[in-house]
């Protein structure tokens, strides 16, 4: 027992030995440096090996200062003049100088938009004194530097455009500023003009204007990255109000993504492309729903709201063109549809109405907001707008409101459109009628007596045995106005109407019996029948004796036929008489040809096919943009236009217009594409052909 004892005492001596000797040679493993190359290691061995194929200490970096370090997503070595940066898609890549100043001064590698270099620092197109560095960043920012003016950085759209007019050894010259933002335009200047690029439109112009014309086949990529980091940019980069990035890029909505800033957000979709949003603003948005509400994106970069006292305002890209309206005084409201068509028809937030006090309420069918100078409300079923003060309703009237086919009126106090208001064109129309039938009414009746004159004297013409014409022993009087509007009032039945007849006068100078000027319309008839002014030699006392004759007549006739033939006769005087003498005896000489009548229908002019000034985006690669080639239109059905606008529901296709289309992305959809029925249409087209016409590309 002893024995077995002491066995078994040895045996558990030898197991606790082994069991120490494994964990002594863990340790040891644990402690020992491994032999496997690291990252930072590679980093270290790759900017020392082309530090030494430069020269080593008498490179122009000098002589090493320090150890291999971590810099935000790749690794740096400094030197007495300069530094080198590493990553393994870029390689070790050396700057010095101004320009390695001025990639400090934007953040450098871990805060900068700019990404690693892509090349040592070489001389430029400018000359010696001149000096540039490319970086990795998706847009192509290159910094460049001159001893005149200094480094500035050149990137995206303005640097596609300035390399295409031949860089810094071209018409622009080298760089005096960085780009510097207005809305949706960037500009930069050079030492030979300025380039701006709007990124919406897509479009180019240029200082000198004739540049320009040498962009219009570049395209610019759509790229999420650039497109976000020029939003920052325009924001005030890092030290601006979004400050620093925080984390990386994420989904956002249907088609977006975002990325988070430490005081706010940008948000970027194809259709609307990027824009920031912050603080008050971004938590009233979100508490919507975001992107995924029913605001949609962002189609601007928030900004100031211009009053006097703090307020911020952001528009969103929903049909009705929604904004957020923010004041340090109320905080931030939504302002919509035809409530916000007419808050901007009353200069927004600087005219009289102000700031929002609240959001929109709905009763029944009035929609009312309330602002800090009064309301609007709005009338849905019969699109009226009532105001507090009443009378900014009156400015409101024909606004056009979104999703309505007609413009708006504006409705009293009391909610009753005013007659007056509504109704006055139709007082002016039926005035004019009167008039027009009393000057017709005037006019039939003096030629009725004109031509009973003139029958007369054909008769007593033909009583007479001389084959010659005798002239008139009568006494008439002088035409006048007043003669003119007592005979316009008289009446004769059918039964004195004698048989139409010619009557030729003997001759007499025209201006004894002729108005004075200005010639009446009558004037200017009976100029036209008589046949020659010689005709009228013979009758010097026409003009005396004509005023008593009318006058006489005028005055029997009212008495007797006023009362019983004056709706006959005006309507049946005006068609017969009017129409059919007139026609015939005074338009004799300058009747109008019905053929000369212009028949062909009026041609509608149809949106323009062209894109003039503007340049859908689409993917290009790292230096040549592709440019569109041009695509023959197809035929579509007689008198179907090539194109049709949206509906009311932007989403609904038009019949014969399948394909989709987004004007500030130039992308189209086809019904087969996996994001057309989730797309918002902004202009819809007949056939695919079509669309590529217009310079549009299809969605992936």
């Amino acid at each position: 027992m002893t024995r077995h004892q002491a066995r078994s005492g040895a045996v558990a001596r030898a197991a606790r030995g082994l069991a120490a000797l494994v964990a002594g040679l863990t340790c040891i493993a644990l402690l020992t440096p491994v032999a496997a190359a690291s990252p930072i290691g590679d980093a270290d061995n790759s900017i020392t090996a082309a530090w030494k194929d430069a020269g080593g200490d008498n490179s122009d970096l000098g002589a090493k200062q320090g150890d291999c370090y971590v810099a935000g997503q790749g690794f740096a070595q400094d030197f007495v003049h300069g530094k080198m940066f590493f990553t393994p898609a870029t390689g070790p890549r050396s700057m010095m100088g101004a320009i390695l100043d001025k990639y400090e001064a934007l953040g450098g590698p871990a805060a900068s938009d700019l990404g690693f270099p892509t090349a040592n620092e070489v001389r430029g197109l400018a000359g010696p004194d001149s000096r540039v560095s490319t970086f990795s960043a998706s847009d192509k920012p290159l910094i460049y530097w001159t001893a005149d003016h200094g480094g500035f950085v050149v990137r995206g759209a303005i640097n596609a455009a300035w390399d295409k007019l031949g860089s810094s050894g071209g018409a622009l010259g080298v760089p005096t500023g960085d780009e510097t933002f207005d809305g949706e335009l960037a500009t930069q200047a050079f030492s030979g003009g300025k380039v701006s690029w709007n990124r919406l439109t897509k479009a180019f112009t240029t200082v000198p204007p004739d540049l320009a014309s040498k962009l219009t086949d570049l395209q610019v990529p759509v790229d999420p990255t650039a497109d976000i980091n020029m939003a920052w940019r325009a924001a005030g980069g890092p030290s601006g109000p979004l400050g620093a990035k925080q984390g990386d890029q994420y989904p956002a909505g249907n088609d977006g993504l975002a990325q988070n800033f430490a005081g706010g957000k940008i948000f970027f979709s194809p259709a609307s492309g990027a824009n920031a949003i912050e603080a008050d603003i971004l938590t009233k948005y979100e508490s919507l729903g975001g992107p995924g509400g029913d605001l949609g994106f962002p189609i601007a970069n928030e900004t100031d709201g211009g009053l006097k006292t703090a307020s911020k305002i952001s528009t969103f890209s929903a049909v009705d063109k929604p904004a957020i309206f923010w004041t340090a005084d109320h905080g931030a409201f939504v302002v919509r549809g035809a409530v916000k068509a007419a808050w901007d028809k009353l200069l927004g937030a600087t005219g009289k109405l102000g700031a929002p006090l609240g959001d929109q309420t709905v009763i029944k069918d009035v929609i009312t907001q309330k602002f800090a100078g009064g309301q609007i409300a709005w009338n849905k079923t019969k699109n009226t707008f009532t105001t507090q003060p009443a009378n900014l309703a009156s400015a409101l009237s024909g606004l056009e409101v979104p999703g309505q086919r007609t413009p708006a009126g504006s409705a009293s106090p009391g909610g009753k459109v005013s007659w007056l208001t509504a109704h006055w064109w139709w007082l002016l129309a039926g005035v004019g009628a009167l008039l027009l039938i009393g000057l017709v009414a005037l006019l039939a009746r003096w030629w009725r007596r004109r031509r009973a004159a003139r029958r007369d004297g054909m008769a007593e013409a033909g009583d007479s045995d001389e084959s010659v014409y005798e002239p008139a022993t009568e006494s008439v009087s002088r035409w006048s106005p007043v003669d003119d509007a007592n005979l316009a009032s008289s009446t004769l039945s059918e039964d004195h109407r004698p048989q139409r007849r010619t009557v030729r006068l003997p001759s007499q100078p025209s201006s004894e019996w002729m108005p004075p000027a200005p010639k009446s319309l009558v004037d200017e008839l009976l100029e036209d029948e008589t046949e020659s002014p010689d005709e009228f030699s013979g009758f010097a006392g026409f003009g005396r004796d004509a005023h008593e004759e009318l006058d006489r007549d005028v005055h029997e006739d009212f008495d007797r036929d006023v009362h019983e033939d004056l709706d006959r006769d005006v309507h049946e005087d005006v068609d017969r008489d009017v129409h059919e003498d007139v026609d015939r005896d005074v338009h004799e000489d300058f009747d109008e040809d019905p053929d000369d009548v212009d028949t062909d229908p009026t041609g509608i002019p149809l949106l323009d096919e062209g894109r003039s000034g503007r340049h859908a985006a689409s993917d290009a690669h790292d230096d040549d943009a592709q440019v569109t080639e041009a695509v023959p239109i197809p035929r579509i059905a007689p008198g179907q236009l090539a194109i049709h606008l949206p509906m009311d529901d932007p989403y609904q296709v038009p019949d014969g217009y399948p394909v989709k289309a987004h004007a500030s992305s130039g992308l189209y959809y086809m019904p087969d594409s996996a994001l057309y029925d989730e797309t918002m249409a902004e202009i819809w087209f007949a056939s695919e052909g079509i669309a590529q016409a217009n310079g549009f590309h299809r969605a992936g």
